[in-house]
């Protein structure tokens, strides 16, 4: 993989101090580690090209020297240590970007195991690979701010560029031998312009390039293996992003990262205990498992404890040779080997939306073509795909696929076409009915409002749509409509995406509880018979804002065959789905729709203003509203403000009930697991949870009796209905020697889960805000402010709690200057920043594409349900991606 960061000029001598101390040999000589048992590595090399190094006067094949490396850093000639590209703005010349470019583990591990020559061989194959990714880079990211305020982006003439590679993780004094890691260090300082002027490399769009250059790289590294004998296991890792060498294991992968992870796992024990990262020397101290092993000394060391690893995998230097042939390699792949590169890129790019950008386009090609494609021909299969119509340049430099573009215009004739037909009415006499039994339940009348919208859903025709604002009380609208339903003798069910959605549907509208399940239950059930949808049925379609364009045209595809009709039921202006959406506000504009706007979750005037305020993306005069209660808190770090929000929802805990309490973070998952760690010891020394612990797999933590869990895939228990992605509970009893828990669900349900299974089970003290969406709680703890904030993430956030939210901001995330009356306005603007799904059909085509006739329709339906049903059964029932990863 590939990641960036920055480097100010002010860094610059204490970072070329850390990458220098990695490359030159201790004192000891070659043979000899250092302290922590690293091994000494290559001097670094520059990247530039001949012109350019004549320029800076340094010599061809000339290593790489601190003080050249920082004067470069600084923004001076290396040589003269003159300034060669002026000063920003505010007076300052930034540092450089640090892209690191890391193997696959079994690349490291062919390294580490195999003989000297395929040593040799595998770090030719690597240093050919950056140096192969570089060259993309001058020639085709722009990198080069020009014009007035640097607003237009050019390539690069030259980019200056120093690699220092490197072959172990870093090491941590006093523990026990690093693991094997091949990756550079690539220090990009600046770049010459097509003028032949030293310029700044704009930092932006380099990390915009970053999952790019890294695809570019695997491509490229992939090929050189390849050639060198190595056969390939393409589709690994994340979305099918990676590659592995065939014949390593992922136990023996494993077994090489033991180091790294034990280090971590050390980590993130200190921070639960203490709230805090442990500094360098503190974490010397921790009580690792192999604490008393000796750190190497010597090669021969190193080497034999890497063999020792690897001695239960089957894993030896014999082996590793044997996996080297004398012709090139072949390339295997673990994902949907029938389908061709073009299938995989098409599918891919609309994982994450309906549109993408070119460069993206360019990355999926990387991605998915590994083995197949050359990679610096990604231009041209590029070009290729746009020719074909299989890609479709859209306005606004967006595209889309000519699959998905299909499918959004089938979607939304077939709801307009259902919209304009009609079936039975619903009487008055059944709607008063219903209400009057769901007033006597809830002990107060519907409002005008809610009456409105009963009538609107109930109404003749086969599609409607209802917009309920959060906490507006939309349960009880749908209980009413459904209850007036079936007093005419129609059918009546409920279906969401993620099936704890579905089961809470049905709770808040008991007339549809036992008969909601997820979209995907309903969906196979259709088609297999199990579940028979006539014209008498009416499907209740929850958060459907959320739903993937995939899945509604799967779900509303079955509903209009069998002549039913389809009640969608959401707001554009809370989450929008993880993959290609956002076709439920266009969907309102071709329904019936009623909409639901007086909120009832909380009585307070003034929150229910900062609520509509944030829903409008007026975030300014909410923030106002929550900093003159105090709610809203700034700490110097966000380290610092995920321990202020734990400590927080730990005190309102000592008098709610934790499942009235929500702790929520927009960020990533990481983050999520260090707030349930920390919040998962703070009841512990308050003596509220057991003393035995079942360890869980990749996490920080472990289960206790007492602890609040929740299930993040469905669990099918032997013999019994299985339970749904979602569904929370404590944990009743722990069985550390058979790794054993035993939970009540919230629903009063006795669940046993052992072995791999606890894999899908862990901590809901803290929720992403993606989880929460739908809740309803007493009190809201918040951890914003960051890039992943939105408009649609904030109003999720602050309409969870009936008495109020608290906002715990880093002043890190919004930037070290000024004060925070300045911050809160920046905060603001992170929250007015949307980030709901825009589909295809709102940007105009370039290249015109005929319009579909509605019977013509239900034909590219027909075409496209095998290519949907194969790209679900791909994808986990419920959205999986909780947080945006940064790791490209």
């Amino acid at each position: 993989m590939m990641t960036g960061a920055s480097i100010g000029s002010g860094q610059a001598a204490g970072y070329s101090a850390y990458l220098e101390s990695r490359t030159v040999a201790p004192s000891r000589g070659d043979y000899y580690l250092s302290p922590a048992g690293e091994p000494t590595e290559t001097p670094g090399v520059w990247h530039v090209l001949d012109e350019t190094r004549e320029r800076l006067g340094l010599e061809a094949g000339e290593a790489v020297r601190a003080e050249q490396l920082v004067r470069l850093m600084e923004g001076r000639h290396p040589g003269t240590g003159e300034f060669i590209r002026r000063a920003g703005a505010d007076g300052r010349r930034a540092g450089g970007i640090d892209l690191t470019f890391s193997a696959p583990k079994s690349v490291s591990a062919v390294w580490a195991i195999g003989s000297e020559q395929q040593r040799a061989g595998v770090e030719v194959a690597h240093g050919r690979a950056v140096s192969r990714a570089l060259e993309h880079l001058r020639g085709e990211v722009a990198v080069v701010r020009e014009g007035a305020g640097g607003r237009v982006l050019s390539t690069a003439h030259d980019v200056l560029a120093a690699e220092f590679r490197h072959t172990t993780a870093r090491g941590v004094a006093g523990g026990a031998a690093p693991d094997p890691q091949i990756h550079s260090h690539v220090v990009v300082t600046g770049v010459v312009r097509q003028d032949g002027q030293f310029a700044a490399v704009a930092s932006r769009p380099l990390f915009r390039a970053a999952r790019e250059l890294g695809a570019f790289y695997r491509g490229a590294l992939a090929e050189e293996l390849g050639e060198q004998g190595y056969s390939i296991v393409a589709g690994t890792g994340r979305d099918g992003r990676y590659f592995e060498v065939a014949g390593i294991s992922e136990s023996a992968r494993e077994a090489l990262s033991g180091r790294s992870r034990e280090v971590w796992l050390a980590a993130e024990r200190f921070r639960a205990r203490y709230g805090r990262a442990p500094e360098r020397d503190e974490l010397r101290n921790v009580k690792l498992e192999n604490r008393q092993a000796k750190t190497p000394e010597s090669r021969p060391e190193l080497q034999a404890t890497w063999d020792q690893r690897v001695a239960t995998e089957q894993l030896d230097r014999g082996r590793v040779e044997s996996l080297q042939a004398k012709v090139p390699g072949t390339v295997a792949r673990t994902d949907d080997a029938a389908a061709g590169w073009r299938e995989r890129v098409t599918g891919s790019l609309t994982a994450q939306g309906a549109t993408f950008s070119e460069r993206e386009l360019r990355a999926s090609i990387l991605e998915q073509g590994v083995g197949q494609v050359s990679p610096e021909r990604v231009s041209d299969h590029a070009q290729e795909l746009i020719a074909s119509g299989e890609v479709i340049e859209l306005e606004g430099e967006r595209m889309t696929t000519r699959e998905i573009r299909r499918m959004e215009q089938t979607i939304q004739a077939r709801v307009t076409e259902m919209a304009a037909s009609t079936g039975a009415s619903v009487a008055e006499l059944a709607r008063a009915l219903a209400a009057g039994e769901v007033a006597e339940r809830i002990g107060g009348t519907l409002s005008i409002e809610q009456q409105k919208a009963v009538e609107v859903i109930v109404g003749r025709e086969r599609a409607a749509v209802l917009i309920g604002q959060a906490g507006a009380g939309k349960g009880v609208v749908i209980d009413t409509a459904a209850r007036a339903e079936q007093h005419t003798g129609r059918h009546t069910y409920g279906v969401a995406v993620a099936g704890d959605t579905a089961e809470r549907l049905g709770r808040e509208s008991p007339a549809l509880e036992g008969h909601t399940m997820t979209l995907d239950s309903m969906v196979a059930k259709a088609r297999s018979g199990s579940l028979t949808l006539n014209e008498s049925t009416t499907v209740y379609f929850d958060e459907a804002g959320m739903a993937d364009t995939r899945r509604l045209d799967a779900l509303s595809r079955e509903v209009s065959r069998a002549g039913g009709k389809l009640v969608m039921i959401g707001d554009e202006r809370q989450l929008p789905a993880i993959g290609a959406g956002g076709l439920f506000a266009e969907l309102s504009e071709a329904a019936p729709t009623a909409r639901l706007s007086e909120v009832r979750r909380t009585e307070d005037p003034e929150e229910q203003r900062a609520w509509a305020d944030l829903r409008a993306g007026r975030a300014e005069d909410a923030m106002a509203h929550y900093q003159s209660r105090g709610q809203l808190h700034f700490t110097d770090t966000r380290e610092q403000a995920l321990e202020r929000a734990v400590q927080q929802w730990a005190d309102l805990t000592k008098t709610h009930d934790p499942r009235n309490v929500a702790l929520m973070s927009d960020a990533s998952n990481t983050e999520i697991d260090r707030m349930n760690a920390r919040a998962q010891h703070l009841r512990a020394e308050r003596g509220e949870l057991g003393d035995q612990e079942v360890e869980l797999p990749a996490v920080p933590y472990g289960l206790r009796e007492g602890d609040r869990v929740a299930f993040t895939a469905q669990h099918h228990p032997h013999g019994e209905r299985r339970v749904e992605n979602g569904t929370r509970g404590e944990v009743t009893e722990v069985n550390p020697e058979l790794q054993r828990v035993s939970i009540r669900t919230d629903t009063a349900r006795e669940i046993t889960v052992s072995g791999e299974d606890l894999e899908n089970v862990r901590l809901s003290y803290a929720q992403h805000v993606y989880r929460q969406q739908g809740a309803t709680v007493d009190r809201s703890v918040v951890v914003t402010g960051g890039w992943q904030t939105s408009q649609e993430g904030a109003y999720v956030q602050a309409s969870r709690a009936r008495h109020g939210t608290d906002w715990h901001v880093a002043r890190e995330d919004l930037g070290t200057q000024g004060l925070d009356a300045e911050r809160v306005t920046r905060l603001s603007e992170t929250m007015r920043a949307s980030r709901a799904q825009i589909p295809s059909i709102l940007y105009r085509a370039l290249t015109p594409t005929p319009p579909e006739t509605i019977s013509h329709t239900d034909q590219i339906g027909r075409d496209l349900e095998r290519s949907t049903n194969s790209q679900l059964a791909r994808e986990p029932a419920i959205h999986h991606e909780e947080g945006i990863s940064q790791s490209l």
